[in-house]
């Protein structure tokens, strides 16, 4: 390996380590918010998911962290709804949630995006709302074996039915959730578990079921130290004991209330229950001062939701304000979008047609030169068919002036033959020529094969059974070479139809072209001697001339018939 590979090699399993403890990193804060969570710790926790998810967003590789992303954006929903911010708020949050998790086959994440959105719906008064979107948890569940979340599930069901009124059925849930919460550890669950039965045993008059649940769920908050449920939690249970008529008790987790670090956040709740408790002792004097203290929070707790609500409707105005002027500006950039989408459209329009154009005139110019090509190529093929043809001829002249020396006019028939044979291996062989490249070549095995069938059907009269056996290894000839070896050949084949079968009833000619520029030719029929010259024949003399032209040498054979092979070059 290259010293480049492996220093590729290192960057990358650097990269992949660096990339990957980024994302424990990332799941560890994620942990951390958890754990803020159960401490009660909702604004700290919405505070650092905020700041998680703008980091992962700005990294380079934020779609790796996608499924993380989500998992924030849950908890940031979920911290809205913990610092009592209104459904409206965060519920589009949860609606776009599912969609992404739905998307991204996160089936555990939408499971609880699903039960929250059923809380949202619930504080809308929105039951049959609440009821689809449990639902749909329920089937999540089912279908993804999410049992571990169950408890999950039975708490908001229990609340569901809280809400409507059904006790038993609200009994029912909650009893099922404090079941699978102490199963599989979970706290959360857990502690809501005993908020509901406290609840439902007050409401059944149950005082000492409320008092045991009560007492449990004061145990965790302790543990967690949150002071706000402790407070409440010791409040539950001095209003539990004033109901049951234990009046002294009551003062004294009332007292227990007032020592906790956020007793001052909550002094009608501390007065009012007080001056009950004084009121059921008879003790008249201590129960009007705490009645006062209690209508003078009141009192104040009113003023200070007046200058809430006051303080609200300017925030409203104020944010009205600003929407008018955001949409305003929204309008102008729309537009200003639109015109910039025209532009860019239409340009690449232009674009594309004068590139489209452009490719037009490429093909255009290059058909234009290929036609000249072609044109310039026609031209000199015919100028060379011109030459060929002018040769030809001259050949078919040079053979008449010699036949007229020879002919034999009680034999016109085979005169005519024999000519027509030789004209017919001309025609042949610019028939065969590969006239879309050259006129310079020729197909040797076709062109053989063809003027050998064509020379043997002239003479062949069908009473006897002559066979044809060709063989060419040479696939392409130049007509310089194809001419005079068609003109042999027909002179040999005619020769062998007219002489060496005339005694036999069946005759073999071979034919054979080879790779060394070997012309072989062979019959069984009576044989002849190749160097005998004839007064009246006319081949043998075309057959010596063509291998001169050749430049060709000659072994010949007379036994068994005639073998004749021709070496040229």
């Amino acid at each position: 390996m290259s010293f480049r590979s492996r220093l590729l090699v290192c960057i990358s399993i650097f990269w992949g380590s660096f990339a990957f403890a980024q994302v424990v990193d990332a799941q560890k804060e994620i942990e951390a918010i958890d754990s803020l969570f159960v401490h009660h710790q909702y604004a700290e926790a919405r505070e650092r998911t905020d700041k998680l998810s703008r980091e992962l967003d700005q990294s380079k590789d934020g779609t790796k962290y996608k499924s993380i992303l989500l998992e924030l954006k849950y908890r940031r929903a979920r911290a809205l709804d913990r610092l009592e911010q209104p459904p409206s708020v965060w519920l589009p949050i949860l609606l776009e949630l599912i969609e992404e998790t739905e998307a991204a086959q996160l089936p555990q994440l939408s499971y609880k995006a699903y039960l929250l959105i059923a809380l949202a719906y619930e504080k809308s008064d929105q039951f049959h709302l609440t009821q689809k979107y449990l639902e749909l948890a329920l089937r999540k569940l089912r279908k993804h074996r999410l049992e571990h979340l169950y408890s999950t599930y039975c708490i908001r069901k229990s609340s569901f039915h809280r809400f409507k009124g059904e006790m038993d059925s609200m009994k029912l849930y909650a009893s099922t959730a404090k079941e699978y919460a102490e199963r599989y550890d979970n706290t959360t669950d857990l502690m809501d578990s005993y908020l509901l039965l406290g609840i439902l045993a007050s409401k059944t008059k149950n005082y000492r079921d409320a008092l045991k649940y009560n007492s449990l769920l004061l145990n965790y908050h302790k543990k967690l130290a949150n002071c706000h449920n402790i407070f409440v939690t010791y409040a539950n249970i001095g209003y539990t004991y004033l109901w049951m008529g234990d009046f002294r008790k009551a003062l004294i987790y009332n007292d227990s209330s007032s020592t906790t670090e956020c007793a001052q956040d909550h002094p009608t709740q501390y007065h009012r229950l007080r001056y009950l408790a004084y009121e059921g002792l008879g003790n008249i004097d201590s129960a009007y001062f705490h009645l006062n203290k209690y209508h003078v929070g009141k009192e104040g707790e009113r003023e200070e939701e007046e200058r809430t609500a006051a303080k609200q409707l300017e925030e409203q105005y104020q944010n009205a304000k600003k929407e008018a002027t955001i949409k305003a500006k929204n309008q102008q950039l729309v537009f200003i979008n639109i015109l910039l989408a025209v532009i860019v459209i239409g340009t690449i329009l232009i674009m594309r047609r004068n590139r489209k154009i452009n490719q037009q005139n490429k093909i255009i110019n290059r058909q234009v030169g290929e036609l000249t090509k072609a044109l310039e190529q026609k031209d000199v093929l015919l100028t060379e068919l011109q030459h060929r043809v002018k040769n030809n001829l001259q050949h078919v002249i040079s053979i008449l002036e010699i036949q007229k020396e020879s002919v034999d006019f009680n034999n016109i028939d085979e005169l005519i033959r024999g000519n027509q044979n030789r004209i017919h291996s001309m025609a042949l062989l610019h028939k065969k020529l590969n006239v879309t490249e050259s006129v310079n070549e020729v197909n040797l095995m076709r062109y053989v094969s063809e003027l050998a069938e064509i020379v043997k059907d002239s003479y062949d009269n069908h009473t006897k059974t002559i066979s044809l056996n060709i063989k060419c290894d040479v696939e392409k000839m130049s007509i310089e070479k194809a001419m005079p070896i068609g003109l042999i050949l027909t002179e040999l084949v005619s020769n062998s139809m007219k002489h060496a079968f005339q005694n036999r009833s069946v005759g073999i000619i071979n034919i054979e072209i080879t790779d060394h520029y070997r012309l072989y030719y062979s019959d069984n029929g009576e044989g002849y001697d190749f160097n005998e010259t004839s007064d009246k024949g006319l081949g043998q003399q075309i057959i010596k001339g063509l291998i001169g032209q050749l430049d060709a040498t000659v072994v010949y054979k007379n036994d068994n018939g005639f073998e004749l092979s021709i070496y040229f070059k």
